[in-house]
């Protein structure tokens, strides 16, 4: 038997069983939460504080038609499905399209960069919830200004990886790959031979099972290997066609989950990409939960966690939707 017939077999087996697992009444499902939620806003981010089991939520504007400025840092009990504005003593100046991430180790927010309606940032906040407070952290070979870009935590290197995003002043502008050492607070500039291409509205995780950080940019999937340093890109025949979308990591699955519009067929799809497999699969479930929207159907610039302690996904703000929507996973 040829290797090629032997892959085509595995393949075959594999969605088979994808096609089983997920019955139409199993079917990973959307549904619309009983819920407080926050004053619509877009272009917010979010991150799950697993220590003190809440998800943290910050900044942003509002929706169509206002546009307002949004400076609030919300927390989401799961548990008791609502969410409290914390109202700090102090935050960090007021921004939009900013990227943040959790150290797990230290159980702390780091929030980077974003923009301001007049020009994109470059600071670093670091947000604790014990005490409600940000604090401005001051780093050496900081990146430049950026908007819409990507971060993710490292656990097991104890950095935070940062891709792409865009200058305050029209399109895409960085195909850069840094890492902020997390004991140190020192940006590094990584030089890999091949990488991704010029991009924003960055999706970016890290596989746990795999070490590998995986992007999803222009209908293109990319992976990190730390051991190479380099970026590799990955052929996948149906890769999604998502412009605006959200990407998490399931440590259960040990696979990674992405929600977002699909330019196809003008509707919210969820897709399942296995890094093991380079394959990616379409999970969308046949119902999506009534919620408002104000002109269209999609959910754009929004935020999404995973909360592992507790096998469920949540979504919450983007333009334009004020509501929180949990992915049950089943």
């Amino acid at each position: 038997m040829t290797i090629k017939l032997i892959k085509s077999l595995v393949l075959l087996t594999v969605y088979s069983f994808l096609s089983c697992a997920y019955s139409q009444d199993e079917k990973p499902q959307w549904i619309k939460l009983s819920t407080n939620s926050p004053t619509m806003s877009a272009e917010n981010a979010m991150v799950y504080d697993i220590y003190n089991k809440k998800i943290i939520n910050y900044g942003g504007r509002s929706g169509f038609p206002e546009f307002k400025w949004i400076n609030e840092t919300w927390a989401f009990d799961y548990k008791k499905s609502l969410w409290k504005n914390m109202k700090p003593a102090n935050s960090p100046p007021w921004r939009s399209s900013h990227a943040m991430a959790y150290d797990t180790l230290r159980h702390r927010t780091l929030l980077f960069g974003g923009n301001n309606f007049s020009n994109a940032l470059n600071d670093l906040w670091l947000y604790d919830y014990q005490s409600n407070n940000w604090t401005q952290i001051t780093t050496s070979n900081t990146p430049e200004q950026r908007q819409m870009h990507g971060m993710v935590y490292i656990p097991d290197r104890d950095i935070i990886m940062m891709f792409g995003g865009r200058k305050s002043n029209g399109g895409a502008s960085f195909s850069d790959t840094w890492e902020l050492g997390c004991t140190t607070m020192t940006w590094k500039k990584l030089t890999p031979k091949r990488t991704p291409p010029v991009s924003d509205h960055i999706n970016i995780v890290y596989d746990e099972f795999s070490k590998k950080v995986i992007l999803y940019v222009n209908f293109e999937t990319w992976a990190y290997d730390f051991n190479t340093k380099n970026w590799t890109k990955l052929i996948i025949p149906n890769t999604p066609d998502s412009g605006h979308s959200n990407f998490v990591y399931n440590t259960i699955l040990k696979k990674s989950i992405l929600f977002g519009d699909s330019k196809n067929s003008n509707q919210m799809h969820t897709w399942l990409f296995d890094y093991a497999l380079k394959s990616w699969t379409d999970i969308t479930p046949r119902y999506f939960p009534d919620i408002d929207f104000y002109e269209h159907e999609f959910i754009e610039h929004a935020s999404m966690i995973y909360m592992n302690d507790k096998n469920s996904i949540i979504q919450y703000g983007g333009c334009c939707s004020k509501q929180t929507l949990e992915l049950k996973l089943n």
